[in-house]
């Protein structure tokens, strides 16, 4: 089977979240694979992908999936990157205007799947199945915290008509499997979910490198941490609140650490971190390199996550598997993800996030006790479960 997918968000180093699950989805797949072959050259050829990226200069897609698994990394003999040199912006307006080309026609290749991590501007071809990873539906459900021009791009991707001509659609929680049925119409027959997977690099073992990354970064001794697009979905400004009303309370020196880069209508988030009173104990290192995420994980005394809406919330995953304390949201797919390993508050009420922050700190029982479940959790979920349940759903949508 010679499998079509879809990379074209696959630009850059700097990858959102759907870019790190397509980056360690596809990793697990190829290892899958390889791993499967154990020297069979005819097993190993059983099925090929060919990676779509688009735009005036070709990604260093070597290079980006290096950057987010292993600097050994290397694309089998079974991986072949197609790159179409056309402006991305010029592709769309065909796209949308034309309704062509098809994604199948762009790498005159012949297909017999189509994968699209993500939605995204596409004309699906009508004669080949396609598997659609839908990982929320938060524009339907708060158009509020979306810029005018994110809301526009919503609107003319047109996913009714996408989930609705996908063949099989894969959602990261039932959560999000609920509300695709439910929002769009989609029978729960053809909609299956596979929750994400953690990388083998978040672990709870301190490292000799943990020490120069503190350095570099300038880390706080203690620190509650954030990882995630700053925008409004997020509830960073809760976030501060909440920890503002914590040191107030206790008189603890708890710093707040954010990581990530800076999202659509962050304006309010921009203009709280100038005031004074965040001044000393709130440090917004906005995008960091990937290879030291989990030092800074582990470094943490607690992580913070009262969002609004997820459909799954991987850095939620990612921090308790590297053995931190998680606090967050008792709504959306928070629950599920984290079932009873993880502190669940009121993503409305600051004086819950308070609360539940004076629970934890200092090292309370409360503490160990959500660091050995989460640990345990986490264990649960990986790449490899992912990837043998998503070549299920494949082979399934071609017989």
């Amino acid at each position: 089977m010679r499998i079509l997918v879809d990379c074209r968000h696959l630009n850059t180093t700097e990858q959102s979240g759907v870019g790190e699950y397509t980056i360690q989805l596809l990793g697990a797949l190829f290892e899958l694979q390889s791993s499967a072959a154990s020297g069979d050259t005819t097993h190993n050829r059983e099925h090929e992908y060919v990676l779509l990226t688009t735009g005036r200069e070709t990604p260093e897609l070597l290079a980006i999936f290096r950057a987010r698994t292993s600097p050994s990394f290397v694309f089998p003999s079974f991986v072949k990157h197609t790159h179409v040199p056309i402006a991305n912006k010029f592709l769309n307006v065909k796209l949308l205007l034309m309704k062509q080309p098809t994604l199948n026609w762009l790498v005159k290749d012949e297909i017999d799947l189509v994968f699209l991590p993500n939605i995204n501007i596409t004309v699906l071809p009508t004669t080949i199945p396609t598997v659609l990873t839908v990982h929320d539906v938060s524009w339907k459900f708060f158009p509020e915290f979306f810029s005018h021009k994110m809301r526009a791009w919503h609107h003319l991707l047109d996913a009714h008509k996408l989930i609705g001509r996908a063949h099989a659609i894969i959602t990261p929680s039932t959560t999000t499997k609920n509300d695709v049925a439910r929002v769009f119409h989609k029978s729960p027959d053809e909609i299956t979910t596979i929750p994400h997977g953690v990388a083998s690099n978040f672990h709870p073992k301190m490292e000799a490198h943990d020490h120069g990354v503190r350095s570099k970064l300038k880390l706080p001794r203690r620190y509650a941490l954030f990882v995630g697009t700053i925008e409004p979905r997020k509830n960073v400004l809760s976030i501060i609140e909440g920890m503002k009303r914590y040191r107030e309370m206790t008189h603890d020196d708890l710093h707040l650490v954010l990581v990530g880069k800076w999202g659509w209508k962050s304006h309010s988030i921009r203009r709280r971190l100038w005031k004074r009173d965040t001044q000393g104990w709130v440090h917004n290192l906005e995008y960091i390199n990937p290879r030291d995420l989990p030092a800074v994980y582990r470094s943490a005394s607690v992580f913070l996550w009262p969002s609004f809406y997820e459909g799954f919330g991987l850095p939620i995953l990612e921090a308790m598997a590297c053995g931190v304390p998680v606090i967050t949201s008792n709504i959306s797919s928070m629950p599920e993800v984290t079932g009873t390993s993880a502190l669940h508050v009121d993503p409305f009420n600051i004086q819950d996030i308070a609360d539940a922050l004076k629970g934890v700190i200092p090292l309370q029982p409360l503490h160990e006790q959500l660091k050995k479940g989460g640990l345990e959790r986490a264990a649960e979920f990986t790449w490899e479960k992912a990837a043998e349940q998503t070549l299920e759903v494949f082979k399934k949508s071609t017989n």
